[in-house]
């Protein structure tokens, strides 16, 4: 088994810190818009009646 110090585990961590300040970075850049065919389907769905919809146990009973 090799031998780990506490050197390197630090250099890890340090390391993931940087990629985690990356990827905060980036989401907070990003602008996540939806477009305007999204947002009438959902529009359009918050219309229909619940009932309209399939059960969980409809779905498995298609599927499983």
């Amino acid at each position: 088994m090799e031998e780990i110090t506490l050197k390197q585990v630090n250099e890890n961590v340090i390391g993931l810190r940087r990629e985690l300040e990356k990827i905060k970075d980036f989401l907070e850049e990003s602008n996540f818009e939806l477009n305007e065919d999204v947002k009438s389907e959902i529009e359009e769905s918050r219309k229909r009646s619940l009932t309209e919809f399939k059960t969980q146990e409809e779905i498995e009973k298609k599927f499983l």
